[in-house]
């Protein structure tokens, strides 16, 4: 049963008490968005919408029925208010059967934030030989998250990273990754990853800075030539990477600094824009 934080969680329209969420959809299909609330709101919505309904369209699910922006945008809204959750991450799950629509659940869950000493001494990941067939459609995949989440638990580690046959770098389990050499930025290639909403702030952050950002195979083997690296997430933001393995990068690199400087602004231009939408 998956954990949901607060009194209150959203089906189809109805605020119910978290007491009835459902104990089981083993059988079920879900795609899903995880979306960061700040200061009572939801950070990046419209994104974070058109990402779900892309991820619907490619997986040739029905999507007619799925309530447009301005619905969707209400019931997190209600639910913020009735939960008296002002930060937090919310889970919008789609769930399927048969490509059929069943139902859409919005609900709080349990998150950690990294801590200022993650962000000054970087994180340390453990790469693992794992893919994601789709990885274009944010689509739950239990056996996956059930294999980094006792990897991440057992190693005390922040992330794993997905290596392909090939041995190149694709994602991490619920993050992407950016690796820097000679101040120009490196990432996998857009096909082979989902990209992340913060991938997608970051790449254009670079492209507004004029710093050169290349999307290309990356070979687990060939990373101790970077300098650097930083993941990027619904909740880590953009963080400094200590080690990968056994390899250390710096962790105190000014364009990843800069890059953080400037999400920031980004995020905090956005919450005062919609001061809870």
């Amino acid at each position: 049963m998956e954990k949901i934080v607060g009194d209150y969680y959203i089906e189809n329209g109805v605020l119910e008490q978290s007491s009835n969420f459902p104990k089981t959809d083993i059988d079920s299909v879900i795609i899903y968005e995880v979306i960061r609330v700040i200061n009572n709101t939801a950070l990046f919505f419209e994104e974070h919408y058109n990402r779900l309904i892309n991820s619907i369209y490619l997986a040739k699910f029905e999507y007619k029925t799925i309530p447009d922006k301005e619905v969707i945008i209400n019931y997190i809204n209600t639910l913020i208010t009735n939960n008296n959750l002002s930060e937090g991450n919310v889970k919008l799950g789609l769930m399927y059967s048969d490509n059929k629509f069943i139902s859409l659940k919005i609900y709080f869950i349990p998150h950690t934030y990294p801590t200022i000493e993650d962000y000054e001494n970087g994180v340390n990941l453990i790469s693992i030989n794992a893919i994601r067939k789709q990885p274009n459609i944010k689509i739950r995949n239990r056996s996956l998250r059930k294999q980094s989440n006792d990897i991440i638990k057992e190693n005390n580690i922040f992330e794993v990273l997905l290596i392909n046959k090939e041995n190149n770098i694709t994602e991490g389990s619920r993050s992407n990754i950016f690796f820097i050499k000679d101040d120009v930025v490196y990432t996998a290639k857009g096909k082979d990853i989902l990209k992340g909403i913060t991938w997608q702030y970051v790449v254009r952050i670079c492209n507004s800075l004029g710093i050169k950002v290349h999307e290309q195979n990356i070979n687990l083997s060939e990373i101790n030539n970077f300098d650097s690296c930083f993941l990027t997430g619904t909740s880590p933001k953009v963080m400094p990477i200590n080690k990968i393995d056994d390899i250390d990068f710096q962790v105190r690199n000014y364009l990843t600094n800069n890059i953080l400087e400037e999400y920031n602004k980004i995020i905090n231009k956005y919450t005062e824009d919609k001061n809870g939408y």
